[in-house]
């Protein structure tokens, strides 16, 4: 059984796969365990950038902090 700290969550998407692994690297950079979603699919089904893009997947539990940094690169 799982509890709320161990859901994965979106905590960003982005329309750009490139722009989505710098986001990437940063987290990890701090510490902040993470992957991206549903980049694969961009370069070879046109209209899914439409649906949503890169999501940027963290723990439920890392929300927070990956919210702090991610305002910060702002």
């Amino acid at each position: 059984m799982q509890t709320d700290m161990e859901y994965i969550v979106t905590i960003a998407t982005f329309y750009d796969p490139f722009r989505a692994q710098i986001f990437k690297t940063k987290l990890e950079s701090e510490g902040v365990p993470c992957f991206l979603a549903d980049g694969n699919l961009l370069p070879s089904v046109s209209f899914f950038s439409n649906e949503g893009g890169v999501k940027l997947k963290i723990r439920n539990e890392d929300a927070e902090r990956a919210m702090e940094i991610i305002r910060e690169m702002y």
